[in-house]
């Protein structure tokens, strides 16, 4: 059961080393087993050129909807246990990675630190974290930039390739 307080969350995975399909489902497997993160909505999964450092292999990239009553600073420190238990190494910045775990939103709160800032300070500029987002969530608004996940996503200057693969079935614990 969810508590009445609890905050709508929603997060970015990715993949584009190894088992990328089994690396997004052991990320939504290991989130809905932690008590205070009740999933409620799952994209399907695009596959997406990398950003950055371009020469890497293609990226698998959904979003998910959560429900949760811990506070982001938690959160985010939660998600990095998980990265590692599916075994993410950390590399330069932009480069391969077996799974990353992004908070995009976290309901209409803003935080701004060093090793957190929500909302994603570069989403509204990356079609792979839009277009599956808009899939969940298109009429959710962004708390400092007022507008929608659909707008940010038509108004978006990112012209990389972008493909749905398939729907993603999670499991809702």
């Amino acid at each position: 059961m969810v508590p009445p307080n609890a905050v709508e969350v929603y997060l970015s995975l990715g993949s584009n080393l190894g088992d990328r399909l089994g690396f997004l489902k052991r990320g939504i497997d290991l989130i809905s087993e932690v008590p205070e993160l009740k999933i409620q909505k799952v994209s399907s999964v695009y596959e997406t050129e990398p950003v950055g450092y371009a020469a890497q292999p293609d990226f698998l990239n959904l979003a998910v909807s959560i429900l949760t009553t811990i506070d982001p600073r938690k959160l985010l420190q939660t998600l990095k246990e998980i990265e590692m238990k599916i075994g993410r190494i950390h590399r330069q910045r932009w480069h391969e990675r077996e799974i990353d775990i992004d908070i995009i939103f976290y309901g209409d709160e803003l935080v701004n630190s060093d090793e957190l800032v929500i909302p994603h300070p570069r989403m509204h500029l990356r079609k792979f974290v839009l277009q599956p987002l808009n899939e969940i969530a298109s009429n959710f608004v962004h708390p400092s930039r007022q507008k929608t996940v659909s707008q940010l996503l038509s108004d978006c200057p990112d012209n990389s390739q972008i493909n749905r693969l398939k729907q993603f079935v999670a499991p809702l614990t």
